[in-house]
């Protein structure tokens, strides 16, 4: 407590906010399952409060930090490339399979070799290849059954990515 000597009392407020907030999070970090669930808990609950589906996935991922928001973001921009009408890989036949298999790198149909999945993270991937799907078809008309139909077209973990895309756009 004689951290808190010499603070306003708003400083004070905040410093034990945070505080509180450091050692939950580094508690919850050990383990990327709970992390994960963490996650998809929050993001259900910020839809349930009004907020858009993607908003509340980077909200959400904002708040969780860590390598959720650097999978959340990874999976966004893979989304971003994948519709950009210039882009190589919105003009490729498959472009929900080679997003995947290029997440985290922008696809070049030139120079590009395919990155496996790093296997020692398997529920980040899934959780970045959730997010793919989940932004690319959530917006069209029948979007759950949409992108249940693109995640079930492609390899990988099918039945964690199912459930993840149910749990974000069965709310919406």
């Amino acid at each position: 407590m004689g951290t808190l000597l010499g603070m306003s009392e708003n400083s004070k407020v905040f410093y034990i906010i945070f505080e509180v907030r450091f050692h939950i999070g580094a508690s919850v970090n050990t383990d990327i399952q709970d992390t994960i669930e963490q996650f998809y808990r929050l993001t259900e609950e910020n839809i349930e409060g009004g907020m858009l589906y993607r908003d509340a996935i980077e909200m959400a991922a904002v708040t969780i930090g860590g390598a959720v928001t650097a999978k959340v973001s990874q999976a966004m921009s893979k989304y971003q490339e994948a519709i950009h009408p210039q882009s190589h890989l919105s003009q490729e036949e498959n472009k929900d399979a080679l997003a995947l298999l290029s997440m985290g790198v922008l696809w070049d149909n030139m120079y590009f070799n395919p990155i496996e999945p790093d296997a020692s993270t398997p529920f980040e991937n899934t959780l970045a290849e959730s997010i793919y799907f989940i932004m690319k078809y959530g917006r069209e008309e029948e979007g759950l059954q949409k992108a249940l139909e693109a995640n079930a077209n492609n390899v990988g973990e099918v039945d964690l990515r199912a459930k993840a895309i149910r749990r974000i756009l069965g709310k919406v």
